[in-house]
């Protein structure tokens, strides 16, 4: 016990002697934490929205409604109708017409009156929702119906999820990168400031190792104030996380209704991961600025 009280004690003379570089090393570190914390919400929501949409994903089969092609049919639209029943790959096939059409899209933009303004009910053309078993399966679909009599296009929204998908990726991997960056310089601070630490109690540590102290318990003190910069500076990036994230949330689900947000249980999971890393990062810095130091 006495040896552990020594090193605590140690531990806590070198955070107050150096508290203003102890000061910088948390706030790098949690800045780093955060953007990496950041980069993995992200990740999440992205995989829960492709998780969600890939299950809803349906082919749009456009009519014509004599405006651009001659206006399907009556016995054509129950003919098309049939024959997507009988498909193999389709799971399920709803109608929708111009009314319904232009209630959904007044419901998706009741925020935007602006945009409901220049668009009439005659604007947008019935159509076929076709949700299909395999969502790979579209050219099945596309080949067999895209010059079907009254169609007017078979539209794969897959398309749109792979835009949103791939736009969502590049903000995530650029936010990883910056944050990698980040957690390079946070580890090259905190070994610097060990470092100065270990330099400054060189007679010390010289006196400990002549008498008989080991490796480790010359090194435990230095790597425990790294350790507790880590973990400090981890604590403030969740802090920061678990105060923004569930804002950002509440706002972005009044605008979009049909997204699939992440929950606090992410949000804790992602603070065992950045508590995780910080202790880590501190660690092994720590370790490898020591090196030169345990040597009389």
């Amino acid at each position: 016990m006495s040896r552990w009280r020594h090193v605590l004690s140690e531990t806590a003379i070198g955070l107050r002697r150096n508290l203003l570089m102890t000061v910088a090393v948390v706030l790098s570190v949690a800045v780093s934490l955060t953007l990496f914390g950041a980069a993995l919400l992200l990740s999440q929501q992205v995989d829960r929205v492709a998780d969600d949409w890939q299950d809803r994903i349906e082919v749009s089969i456009f009519l014509c409604d004599g405006a651009r092609c001659p206006a399907i049919t009556d016995v054509q639209q129950q003919d098309l109708r049939d024959q997507l029943d009988a498909e193999p790959v389709v799971a399920e096939v709803f109608f929708e017409s111009k009314q319904d059409a232009y209630r959904r899209f007044v419901e998706q933009f009741e925020d935007q009156p602006n945009i409901v303004e220049t668009v009439s009910p005659d604007a947008l053309p019935p159509s076929f929702r076709v949700r299909l078993a395999d969502p790979e399966q579209f050219a099945v679909v596309a080949d067999r119906f895209d010059a079907f009599p009254g169609v007017e296009q078979v539209v794969d929204q897959r398309e749109v999820l792979r835009g949103f998908l791939d736009i969502a990726g590049l903000i995530r991997d650029a936010a990883l990168l910056v944050a990698i960056i980040q957690l390079v310089a946070g580890a090259v601070l905190i070994a610097n400031t060990i470092r100065v630490a270990a330099f400054a109690r060189r007679d010390q540590t010289s006196v400990m190792k002549l008498v008989g102290a080991s490796n480790w318990y010359v090194r435990l003190p230095f790597v425990l104030e790294g350790m507790f910069e880590g973990l400090a500076g981890a604590l403030l990036a969740w802090g920061l996380l678990r105060w923004s994230v569930p804002q950002a949330i509440s706002r972005a689900s009044q605008q979009v209704a049909f997204v699939p947000f992440i929950g606090t249980d992410e949000i804790f999971g992602v603070g065992l991961v950045l508590a995780g890393v910080g202790l880590g990062l501190a660690a092994v810095s720590s370790l490898v600025s020591l090196q030169r130091f345990l040597d009389v």
